[in-house]
């Protein structure tokens, strides 16, 4: 029986060569492909701002800081980083605020480029830009945690940025949204042939003209130090991972609870042993007061071959650590005050007591630099006697009136940071030299003059050897210290520019034409 032929549908070449044969016949249009693929993918074109803002802040970077004395660019660098970060940041954020905190925390970097001041000028540009992130409605309660946040990711949050970047354009470009020319591929395929090429072309060229070969050869005598390239690329990286986490800086969800670490170690601690550790304690410092009281104000008599310099410098820093581990105890046995009525009395009287021994070693601290004269070390031992007092008074107000252990945390360091501040805008080297200029022309002082040591002071200090050397020319100095006691103003850039260097600059250069005039007319004619 034969098969019946069945054709399913019209063949492909009938349906294309009679599309006329059909009663709403219209000639077929042809629409163009749509492309697969946008110009960039969508990845890309979210981090574009981000990466020109990078690239942008790295340029800024190596003209400031590429071959100079870090300065007023520092400054200058860390209000560029505020400025992007405005411009990236969500709608309707306070800018207001966070630039007035950034200016205070400039302050200190303009005055002086020290490491104080860089120390406030980070510390400020890291809490204005996580402000710029935080909602009006949130209030400030969230600052801490956000710029703890921003402080955290600065080590890592730019290697992660790469790292997402690499693996969304390996995304985009194995899914097919990246365009052809982003494949290495694609651009062997299509420009290997026309540059080897012109590459040949050009050779037989360079060897046919002698005019041309020179210019050539002219234009590539480049002298390329390749460490000092290295260098400059490490500085583009380095710059380009710490810039980038003030540009991705997110709010927090949560506030940041302050709260005092729980150790979960006793020491032995109980409303009985502390009650008996007070009362010891206490007879102790008493013992200590009453010595120190006949000794600095009684006149009492030191053992045979113990000056009072000795005796001060034996004494002050013990006397200081003696005193911070006073404020931890008082902390440690708070939680028991309220088993015995007697506790109270005695932790308040165990703080008194600590306050009057900061003031001791620092009278002893007084009394030692009377002897030896100023040095860092000294100056900074006063400031921190200072402050350790302030804590202990703090301590014994937040023990009277039950204050949480946040209230005592947050005064404590508005203290500390206050008196960092101010001590950013002192120039303790040039206190320092005068110091020691002055205790070199008594000759009531006995001790040798450290030169050594007031060379090491560095150009801060310029002015006041200036002015401690000069007219007073009966000071014996070594040989070796004379480029030292005769300062120059130092050369600088503007980028390595402060008040401070151009201050000490204006003087001597004043001083230097003072000087220039009385040597020509020594008596005044």
């Amino acid at each position: 029986m034969p098969k019946q032929l069945i054709i399913r549908g019209v063949p492909d070449a009938i349906a294309r060569d009679g599309w006329w044969l059909a009663s709403d016949a219209t000639l077929p249009q042809h629409e163009p492909p749509s492309p697969t693929f946008p110009i960039l993918g969508e990845a890309m074109k979210r981090r574009m701002p981000w990466i020109a803002s990078v690239v942008f802040l790295v340029a800024l970077g190596d003209l400031l800081f590429w071959g100079y004395v870090p300065g007023v660019s520092l400054v200058i660098f860390a209000w560029a980083i505020f400025a992007v970060a405005c411009a990236s940041r969500p709608p309707k954020r306070r800018v207001i605020a966070p630039a007035l905190l950034l200016v205070l925390a400039s302050l200190p970097m303009v005055e002086h480029a020290q490491l104080l001041s860089f120390g406030f000028l980070t510390a400020g540009l890291l809490v204005s830009v996580a402000w710029l992130r935080i909602a009006p409605s949130r209030g400030v309660e969230v600052l801490g945690a956000a710029a703890l946040r921003l402080s955290a990711s600065l080590p890592v949050a730019g290697v992660k940025g790469v790292l997402n970047c690499a693996r969304a354009v390996s995304h985009e470009r194995a899914n097919g949204a990246l365009p052809a020319w982003f494949s290495a591929g694609y651009l062997m395929r299509n420009w290997a042939f026309p540059i080897g090429g012109s590459l040949v072309l050009t050779v037989l060229l360079v060897n046919a003209n002698p005019v041309f070969e020179r210019a050539i050869v002219q234009a590539f005598q480049i002298d390329i130090d390749l460490f000092s390239l290295m260098r400059r690329v490490l500085l583009w990286v380095g710059l380009g991972l710490l810039v980038w986490p003030f540009l991705i800086v997110q709010a927090p969800k949560a506030a940041m609870v302050v709260t005092p670490p729980k150790t979960g170690i006793k020491l032995g601690l109980n409303a009985g042993s502390v009650l008996r550790a007070l009362v010891m304690f206490n007879l102790f410092l008493a013992v200590q007061s009453a010595m120190d009281v006949s000794i600095l104000f009684g006149g009492a008599s030191l053992p045979d071959g113990m000056s009072h310099a000795s005796y001060a410098h034996r004494g002050a820093y013990p006397l200081l650590i003696t005193a911070m581990l006073a404020g931890a105890f008082a902390l440690a046995a708070r939680p028991f005050l309220a088993e015995h009525r007697a506790l109270k009395p005695l932790v308040l009287l165990w703080l008194a007591q600590n306050v009057l021994l900061t003031g001791s070693a620092a009278m002893r601290l007084e009394l030692y630099i009377d002897v030896y004269g100023l040095t860092y070390l000294r100056i900074y031992a006063l400031i921190w006697m200072g402050l350790v007092a302030l804590g202990l008074i703090m301590v014994a107000w937040q023990v009277l009136r039950e204050c949480s252990a946040r209230w005592l945390l947050i005064r404590s360091a508005i203290w500390g940071a206050g008196a960092l501040y101010v001590c950013a805008f002192i120039n303790f080297a040039g206190l320092i030299a005068a110091d020691i200029l002055t205790r070199a022309t008594d000759p009531t002082v006995e001790t040798q003059t450290d030169w050594h040591y007031l060379c090491s002071l560095g150009p801060a200090a310029s002015k006041s050897i200036a002015q401690g050397t000069w007219p007073k020319l009966q000071i014996a100095t070594p040989f070796w210290a004379t480029n030292c006691l005769n300062p120059q103003p130092v050369a600088m850039n503007w980028r390595e520019w402060d008040f401070r260097t151009g201050r000490i600059n204006g003087y001597l250069a004043v001083d230097a034409k003072m000087r220039a005039v009385r040597d020509e007319d020594p008596v005044g004619r």
